[in-house]
């Protein structure tokens, strides 16, 4: 019988390279790893590491072995996860823990709002909300699910999508005033503008009305990449912005943003909830995601954060 921690020290060394990065990794000293390896490698009768001063370099033996041992601990995680959410539902009512991955155009916005009131309806709840890719925020395949526009192509990951999200261009009175409203999208060229940072088609989208379409190619001054700071940019008349609508609505209906070009808009964005389909077995992560849908379908009134427009504006 082979002892599982053999076999995940021996991946982790695989995915790190080296023992240094792997004790670094998990805090097991590299003495320690280094005995588990050479004891897998007594048990299985067959070297699966060269080692060297340098470097540590699998065998072809240890390669087969590898892959072989990836997908077998993601078969003992998914389950150990489907115990777990067994458990779970065996108590009374939803309870538990639930950790969410948020893109940040999502996270105090419409992603606060559901939490709050999923919590209010279930109040044994208890939820961690982190923005992705921002430390130390969980990895995408360790969280209950991650709100997102493109779900990541990682194994065992379902996408569920939630809805579309409209967006509109959209700019200061300030800056209108300074440089003039664009009349049609040609007029575009002559304006600045506050953007994502560029995407495979260097930031360019297609603006669409009810009987044709152009593309836009955005005159960047200021590039980002969360949406908070464009809006606040956008306030501040620095440029034009292509905005989530139910992210500037309050903005618009306090004046402090104003629709540019409203009868031009991009294909709706698609929003999805990605998580690992073994915890969507489970009560509580099933019944927030079904929470999430309903909720998306009112997006457009749940985000009450309103940004304030400047007194003066500072121009560069």
């Amino acid at each position: 019988m082979i002892d599982i921690k053999l076999v995940e020290s021996f991946v982790l060394l695989m995915r790190c390279g080296s023992l240094t990065r792997a004790e670094d990794a998990c805090g097991i000293s590299k003495a320690t790893l280094s005995r588990q390896i050479s004891k897998l490698e007594e048990v299985l009768g067959v070297q699966l590491l060269v080692r060297s001063t340098r470097r540590t370099a699998p065998t072809e033996a240890g390669r087969a072995f590898y892959a072989r041992c990836e997908e077998l601990l993601a078969d003992v995680r998914a389950k150990l996860e489907a115990a777990q959410t067994e458990v779970h539902d065996m108590s009374d009512g939803l309870a538990g823990h639930l950790s969410l991955l948020s893109d940040s155009q999502f996270s105090t916005t419409f992603v606060c709002y559901v939490m709050s009131q999923f919590m209010q309806r279930y109040p044994n709840v208890r939820c961690d909300v982190s923005i992705a890719h921002v430390d130390p925020a969980p990895a995408i395949e360790e969280a209950d699910c991650y709100i997102c526009t493109t779900p990541p192509d990682l194994p065992n990951l379902v996408g569920k999508l939630l809805g579309r999200m409209s967006y509109s261009l959209y700019a200061s009175p300030q800056y209108l005033q300074r440089y003039g409203v664009p009349k049609s999208p040609a007029d575009l060229v002559l304006h600045k503008a506050v953007m994502l940072h560029a995407t495979k088609n260097a930031g360019e989208c297609r603006l669409h009305s009810q009987e044709t379409s152009v593309v836009y190619r955005p005159q960047s001054v200021i590039t980002t990449n969360d949406y908070w700071i464009m809006k606040t940019f956008c306030m501040d008349g620095f440029g034009i912005a292509l905005l989530p609508d139910f992210f500037s609505r309050p903005e618009a209906s306090s004046g402090a943003l104003v629709p540019v070009l409203a009868d031009w808009k991009p294909e709706p964005m698609r929003i999805y909830c990605a998580y690992q389909k073994q915890r969507y077995m489970g009560r509580k992560l099933r019944s927030f995601i079904n929470f999430m849908v309903e909720c998306f379908q009112h997006i457009d009134s749940i985000h009450h954060y309103v940004g304030s427009a400047p007194k003066q504006s500072k121009w560069p």
